[in-house]
């Protein structure tokens, strides 16, 4: 108990008897000054020293309270903080407008003295990848995007089909969510719903998605654009299903999978049934990781990333019916 009150008897002893009394002083003098001496009887000159007096006390008493202040633990940790984010952490580049990111980044990374000359244009490559970099808060991600399917043989369409179970959860732009765009560039192919599910339970499902023909320069495709913003505003993220049927050839298909968005991991597996092998496999995954599985016997594939990639990555997988398995097929 005497400790504290002789410590704390130390800090008024400091805080008192230094300049604060001499700024409180001053401003005494000031106004003890001003009350004995009105202003219309006094000369101009015996104003300004009052005037003074009486900033040069206060300036005192302002900068007595301040030195005490800055001597704290409290505010030296304050200061000590905010030096450490723009310094260190540079917490203070995440606060700022995306003009000035850009710029940030574009003064932060800049080609040498040595690339320019070994190649002019340099400059510009860079400044594509922060475009690139910058513009994923414009567009709607998504994460653990995974296609379960399976390849068959559709003796009524004598064709051979592969259903597929694609899911993912889907995060908002910065301006809300995107439309879900389905589409096919056959005519057998379809989707026979889409549904998408909030964080709080509740769904909606497009069953059955109209497609319309579009024709993209010669390129002609069934598509349907399903629009979510509605549903998911003010959420933090959805979860979307969608069950597809693609037909391929008599024979054979050309099964693909692509990522039309930035994705953070992506898991693709598929099965075939009866006849159908799995016949060639290419994958198109640059800068992550990827694991693939293929049992002996090409019945069944598995690729697994369990990092970001970009749009266009992807994979594509052949399968088919042996030969003679065909040939016994359409006998």
């Amino acid at each position: 108990m005497a400790h504290s009150i002789k410590s704390s008897f130390y800090w008024l002893k400091r805080f008192f008897f230094n300049y604060v009394w001499i700024g409180i002083a001053l401003l005494l003098v000031s106004i003890i000054l001003d009350l004995d001496n009105p202003s219309a009887t006094r000369t101009y000159a015996y104003s300004i020293l009052i005037k003074g007096i009486e900033a040069v006390g206060l300036s005192v008493l302002i900068a007595a309270i301040f030195s005490f202040a800055s001597g704290t633990s409290e505010f030296i940790e304050k200061i000590r903080g905010l030096l450490e984010d723009i310094i260190v952490r540079r917490n203070f580049l995440a606060n700022i407008d995306p003009d000035g990111k850009k710029e940030a980044l574009k003064a932060l990374i800049q080609p040498s003295a040595s690339e320019i000359n070994k190649y002019p244009n340099i400059g510009d490559y860079y400044g594509y990848f922060i475009n690139k970099t910058l513009e994923i808060a414009k567009k709607s991600v998504r994460s653990n995007y995974q296609v379960i399917s399976r390849a068959y043989f559709d003796s009524a369409k004598g064709k051979i089909a592969v259903e597929g179970i694609y899911s993912y959860r889907l995060f908002p732009s910065s301006d809300g969510f995107n439309d879900i765009t389905v589409g096919f560039e056959d005519a057998d192919s379809g989707c026979a719903y889409v549904s998408v599910s909030d964080p709080n339970g509740e769904r909606k499902t497009f069953e059955t998605p109209a497609l319309s023909e579009h024709n993209e320069g010669g390129d002609i495709s069934r598509r349907a654009t399903l629009a979510i913003k509605e549903f998911g505003d003010r959420k933090s993220h959805l979860d979307v299903e969608l069950k597809v049927t693609e037909f391929g050839s008599d024979h054979w298909s050309l099964v693909q999978f692509k990522a039309l968005q930035p994705t953070d991991g992506f898991k693709f597996h598929m099965r075939c049934e009866g006849d159908v092998e799995i016949r060639e496999h290419a994958i198109f995954v640059v800068g992550a990781k990827y694991y693939l599985t293929l049992p002996e016997g090409n019945k069944s594939i598995t690729v697994a990333c369990n990092q970001w990639i970009n749009e266009g990555s992807g994979l594509c997988v052949l399968v088919s019916i042996p030969q003679t398995s065909a040939k016994a097929s359409e006998g």
